[in-house]
């Protein structure tokens, strides 16, 4: 049988400004991916799908692991 388990999370003012910033840079991230594969498929042979993706400075900002610095 699977257990099922229901989590709360009351984040401090810190935290939610760091989950805000996380989260809109991981849709950054997204957006930019979806946006080059679609490219990609556009195009239908002539690029390849390992173009770089394009930089976006204000992601450096931000940690490469925001879950571990607590």
């Amino acid at each position: 049988m699977k257990a099922r388990y229901q989590f709360r999370f009351y984040p401090t003012d810190q935290q939610r400004q760091l989950l805000a910033q996380l989260f809109g840079c991981v849709r950054v991230v997204w957006n930019d991916a979806l946006a080059l594969c679609k490219k990609s498929v556009s195009v239908a042979g002539d690029a390849t799908r390992t173009t770089k993706l394009p930089s976006n400075n204000d992601l450096h900002s931000f940690s490469n692991y925001p879950s571990k610095e607590n």
